[in-house]
């Protein structure tokens, strides 16, 4: 149990169940907001919460330890400032912010603050992908390969938002940035470098409200000397979240539908199945909680100033596929 106020921005899906993950794990939902007020009165309802708002002010004005916030990306820096401003923990969906630009003022509002400001990056506490970390500790990779499919164009089973490039960012946004953040994390988390794209809405012509593209190939350089390539498709019957590295002694690929890591590794074939919880024990709400809980930071896996190297390489992906041209990411400082 954790003696701990939590606040929802955004009562939609995601909204909807990190709060009840948070009443599951004991914590309290103090105050609910969305744009829409049934919305959020609906939400409030199912968690037992007294207060449904579409006034930020009304829910920052509640007793708070933490707010998630899970929203569209371009709603990002008002209440992350008054998040600040008030020394409240955050859990912000990914992406951090919608552009670098948004990024960099958000990580500026936050430094220097006794706040835990975290990113949903859910693939760092996946079993799978830590051990697949803990197996690449000291071995040489050169390539990588990472593939996100998922079926919005042909069910339509999404938030509209999703598909609209002026809300979500597009695929590379919205979906890619799981597995391009999941490529940096098993490689100990080096810093992107430059991008090239190609991308296209080919599917759905009679649906002109959405403007995202369905198939996306990216290429990019990462700090380390890895080489990786993103293949995504949001058209696709079967979800799947896939990566793969090459190097001189090993070829390993972890698959998230599969559950297990196969291939080889120093001439030893592999083919392991995840282990049943992380090291921690914690998903990524249960790590930011206990994060506050504890002070403990090193339970926070992705904090905001490292996903916007991830949203650094987002953006340079995003300029290449419409400019067509290889694009040098731009990082931050704060």
């Amino acid at each position: 149990m954790y003696d701990l106020r939590i606040g929802i921005i955004g009562a939609g899906g995601m909204g909807t169940a990190h709060a009840k993950n948070i009443v599951g794990l004991g914590a309290e939902i103090a105050c609910v907001h969305d744009v829409r007020v049934d919305a959020a009165q609906g939400l409030a309802s199912a968690v037992d919460c007294d207060c449904a708002t579409d006034s930020l002010d009304t829910l920052f004005g509640r007793e708070l330890d933490g707010v998630v916030l899970t929203t569209p990306p371009a709603v990002r820096v008002a209440p992350v400032r008054m998040a600040c401003e008030r020394d409240i923990s955050l859990m912000i969906e990914k992406p951090p912010a919608f552009s670098m630009s948004d990024g960099a003022e958000c990580a500026s509002l936050m430094q220097g603050r006794e706040m835990f400001a975290a990113v949903g990056f859910q693939l760092r506490y996946s079993p799978l992908f830590e051990r697949l970390r803990e197996m690449l500790v000291g071995e040489t990779v050169h390539l990588a390969r990472t593939v996100c499919t998922i079926d919005y164009y042909l069910t339509f089973g999404m938030s509209p938002w999703f598909l609209r490039r002026a809300d979500s960012g597009g695929p590379i946004a919205e979906q890619a940035i799981h597995v391009l953040d999941c490529a940096r994390y098993v490689l100990g988390d080096p810093q992107p470098v430059r991008a090239a794209a190609f991308a296209t809405k080919n599917m759905a012509h009679d649906r002109p409200e959405f403007d995202a593209e369905n198939a996306v190939q990216i290429a990019y350089e990462l700090d380390s000397g890895v080489f990786a390539t993103h293949m995504n498709h949001c058209g696709t019957e079967r979800f799947a979240f896939d990566v793969e590295l090459i190097g001189p002694h090993l070829r390993l690929r972890a698959d998230v539908t599969e559950n297990r890591i196969v291939g080889y590794l120093h001439g030893e074939d592999i083919a392991e199945p995840a282990p049943a919880s992380n090291s921690i024990g914690l998903d990524k709400i249960g790590a930011w909680l206990e994060a506050i809980d504890t002070g403990d930071h090193s339970l926070i896996r992705s904090p905001y100033d490292d996903a916007l190297h991830t949203l650094a390489l987002v953006e340079a992906a995003r300029e290449a596929g419409d400019t067509g041209e290889m694009t040098h990411v731009r990082g931050h400082e704060i």
